[in-house]
């Protein structure tokens, strides 16, 4: 069984007629990855007597309260983790003429071999990143690393290698931070003169409840490692609270340190990374597309993209040099979803129903699901409040022309915040030395690519 604490919050989603696959294929929770977690999850929570399924609507799943994430059992989670997707049911071409693919097309043999190369990098950064963790005192639950220092970039030389970004997620951070300041004190800012308590306090109230210590040097490789309590983590992957963790690991991540739990809670992210992206895309539309655009996600809303704070050409950069990583990444959950075909070999179709598309929206997390209704009262949509207005809600949304936009400005009203006051964070987690050369390092890459335009 499951239990974390009560501030993390599972969303799963009923609905009456709208988890029909298209194409008569059947229940569309069957195969996806995220239901198959939530109905895990669910089975060890029994509903209040006299409380009713309301068809078409949210229902929160609250889990029994304990001190901080728990380990899921061995079985349980083996019996999830095997779950074979079925394969995406069969579009009928006719309309558009074109022809299905069974399954997901394989690699190309120049592919297969960038990826073999990619990964025996990841092998030898991972040698060097567990001998940075082992510098650390303090128990650490999850960690991973990510950025241009991790996998390659286009556009970033040999010349210099970038800093490499990592994350630990830990139980109590209070605890974690008392232990590292004893440890590492110079990692700290003069925030670590004020204790640990004050460093969590930062953490955890402020910007999107991650703390950096960056320029940090350990055995001749520069690191930025961020701290972040496991629960937050984890409720940031299931509800998009702030999208700011939660979009960094919809590009490629390297697992530093593995924990059952989030091995569940990154797939059902992923998925709705996928399901947030068909919001915004036509059709048809190749790999490479479908790929940028959930790249993007977290990049929308961020200030830093408009102010020279990031690199203009980041996301194509990104996606450029990571195809074959992408596709890896996304092959099983484009073949699990039953609204998704291949019709070539980077060529995917979507069914563009409003029945497919009005279900797929109440997969998505409340707070994805919260701004988009926002966004479409502000368009002139006539939206009724209340839990059971979701279906007709989803159904009025889909059928709106540009869905595509209203999909892009409620993610940036979810992002824009908490990268705002992340940023702003920093000046007290980094102190202002250490900023101005992460703000100039950041100013640098921006202004060469404006050059390279």
């Amino acid at each position: 069984s499951v239990a974390v604490n009560s501030q993390v919050r599972w969303e799963t989603k009923v609905s009456a007629n709208g988890d029909t696959k298209p194409h008569g294929q059947g229940s569309a929770d069957s195969t996806d990855p995220d239901t198959a977690a939530m109905l895990l999850l669910r089975k060890s929570v029994r509903k209040p007597e006299g409380e009713l399924p309301i068809a078409n609507d949210r229902q929160t799943v609250r889990l029994p309260v304990m001190s901080s994430v728990s380990q899921m059992t061995s079985s349980g989670a083996k019996t999830l983790l095997q779950t074979q997707p079925s394969p995406a049911p069969t579009i009928n071409g006719q309309a558009s003429g074109s022809t299905t693919v069974s399954g997901t097309p394989r690699l190309t043999d120049v592919e297969e071999a960038k990826l073999e190369q990619m990964r025996a990098a990841q092998w030898e950064t991972r040698d060097v990143l567990s001998g940075v963790m082992k510098r650390f005192s303090a128990p650490i639950r999850y960690a991973f690393a990510y950025g241009s220092g991790v996998y390659k970039q286009t556009g970033y030389g040999g010349a210099s290698k970038p800093m490499i970004d990592i994350i630990f997620a830990v139980s109590h951070p209070d605890h974690w931070h008392a232990l590292n300041i004893s440890q590492n004190r110079s990692h700290y800012s003069f925030m670590g003169t004020l204790g640990s308590n004050a460093v969590a306090f930062a953490q955890e109230r402020l910007g999107a409840g991650v703390y950096y210590n960056p320029f940090v040097e350990i055995d001749g490789v520069l690191i930025k490692y961020g701290v972040v309590s496991i629960d937050t983590l984890s409720s940031d992957l299931l509800n998009w609270d702030t999208l700011y963790l939660a979009g960094r690991m919809h590009k490629p991540t390297l697992t530093l340190r593995r924990d059952p739990l989030m091995r569940i809670t990154k797939q059902v992210n992923l998925t709705h990374a996928v399901r947030a992206a068909l919001l915004m895309l036509p059709k048809n539309f190749s790999n490479e597309e479908l790929f940028r655009t959930i790249a993007s996600l977290s990049f929308s809303g961020d200030f830093r993209m408009k102010i020279g704070g990031e690199n203009p050409q980041k996301v194509q950069n990104i996606v450029e040099a990571q195809l074959p990583l992408f596709k890896s990444r996304y092959g099983s959950i484009i073949e699990g979803l039953p609204n998704l075909e291949y019709i070539g070999q980077d060529l995917l179709q979507q069914d563009m129903s409003p029945m497919a598309r009005a279900a797929m929206v109440r997969k998505m997390p409340n707070n994805f699901y919260d701004h988009l209704v926002k966004q479409g009262r502000k368009s002139g949509i006539r939206l009724p409040p209340g839990l059971g207005a979701e279906a007709i809600n989803t159904e009025r949304l889909v059928a709106m022309e540009n869905i595509s936009g209203l999909t892009t400005k409620a993610i940036e009203s979810i992002v824009a915040r908490p990268a705002l006051t992340q940023s702003i964070k920093g000046l007290l987690s980094s102190g202002l030395t250490k900023s101005v050369a992460y703000m100039y390092s950041k100013n640098t890459k921006y202004r060469s690519a404006s050059e390279q335009k």
